[in-house]
């Protein structure tokens, strides 16, 4: 009998995640003809408390249910969608948070049992900026009475990838943490071909101007799309944005102490980013409040890439720029010493890159053609 392909869609709400699944469903059927079934655990749960409990059940109100008709909803939801699987054999994403944040306590979103019951072959974190995560929920009906701030929002996706590593650690099933803002086909390719080989791309972005940056978003765009011609799977670390938190901090701070003064904590700090699908967002928050999630957000860049890095086949240190970063530095250390990851250096900088970068990598180009070139060739001999 065939077996269905199980892939659990968790990750916090107000990532829009829904939204994004839609999509790779959409490119699967219309590139690849690719059918995937998306089954959201909300959607079945209001359906049996409505046909089975005569609860009235909406977006709003069901994280107010007693917790045990929610784990009850719950299981009966997981049931039905497991008889289906059996029922239709086929490739099912199946949305649902391991953890929610609801008047200032964590409720589980799904236990071990449930895990159990689907066993899962991939697990996916989708993850946003936490600045993007606030303004989505409170706009979202189910979310708008709840009160968060940026730092409430870090700690409980931290819990959130630690909840659903976890789970996937227990059952040897893959696990990847990925960012909204990656494409439909890397959402495909983790969903339908979890062995092509996966590229963690490290780059400068802490000390980049927006000048320099600009001008570089578009090379690194091409790069991408001629690494994913290859069959590559590309992880992009820009795809998460919050480390403008930290410069922004940074301007901040130097400015009051160049007027010789302490920092106010009610000063509005505005900022804005550039997103693919909703162009320039801009923000506004309270010097206290990104203050606040600052440590959370500068330990969670870190762990992060480090777990992007240990989920890749390659580290590929792209630097037409030439301009030295620690960050980047450090990367290529933890992926060639520690992780015995194949990293390559692509420098286009006049001089001749630092030793911490020479000594971190299998191998050193002049051009991202040049590295493209290279690929293609060990892919013919192999």
């Amino acid at each position: 009998m065939k077996k269905s392909k199980v892939i659990l869609a968790a990750g916090p709400a107000g990532c829009r995640t829904i939204e994004r699944l839609l999509e790779v469903i959409d490119y699967a059927k219309k590139e690849e003809g690719i059918d995937i079934k998306l089954e959201r655990t909300f959607e079945r749960m209001r359906e049996i408390a409505e046909t089975e409990y005569n609860i009235n059940v909406t977006e709003e109100n069901i994280l107010n249910l007693l917790p045990e008709t929610l784990r009850s909803l719950r299981k009966d939801a997981l049931r039905k969608i497991k008889e289906r699987m059996r029922r239709e054999p086929g490739i099912y994403v199946v949305r649902s948070p391991a953890t929610f944040l609801w008047g200032g306590t964590l409720i589980s979103g799904i236990d071990y049992d449930d895990v159990d019951l689907l066993h899962p072959d991939v697990f996916l974190v989708v993850i946003d900026d936490v600045m993007m995560v606030k303004e989505t929920l409170k706009t979202d009906p189910e979310w708008r009475t709840q009160r968060f701030s940026l730092r409430d929002l870090a700690a409980w996706r931290e819990q959130e990838i630690m909840t659903v590593e976890d789970h996937a650690r227990r059952l040897k099933s893959d696990f990847f943490i990925v960012a909204r803002a990656h494409n439909p086909k890397v959402f495909y390719d983790l969903i339908m071909h979890t062995n092509k080989p996966k590229v963690y791309l490290s780059y400068p972005m802490t000390h980049v101007s927006p000048e320099e940056e600009e001008k570089f978003r578009e090379k690194r765009r091409e790069f991408i799309e001629a690494l994913t011609d290859l069959g590559y799977i590309v992880f992009d670390p820009i795809t998460i944005s919050e480390g403008i938190i930290l410069s922004k901090l940074e301007e901040y701070e130097k400015e009051v102490k160049r007027q010789g003064k302490e920092p106010n904590p009610n000063a509005m700090i505005e900022f804005e980013v550039q997103y693919d699908d909703l162009g320039k967002v801009k923000f506004s928050y309270p010097y206290l409040e990104l203050l606040n999630v600052s440590e959370l957000v500068e330990g969670q860049i870190v762990k992060r890439d480090f777990a992007l890095i240990s989920s890749s086949d390659l580290v590929i240190v792209y630097n037409p720029l030439g301009i030295g970063s620690p960050g980047v530095a450090c990367e290529m250390m933890y992926g060639h010493r520690i992780m015995g990851k194949r990293v390559y250096l692509i420098w286009g900088g006049e001089g001749r890159p630092s030793p911490f970068y020479t000594a971190f990598c299998d191998r050193r180009f002049s051009t991202k053609e040049e590295f493209i070139e290279y690929l293609k060739e060990l892919a013919e001999s192999s």
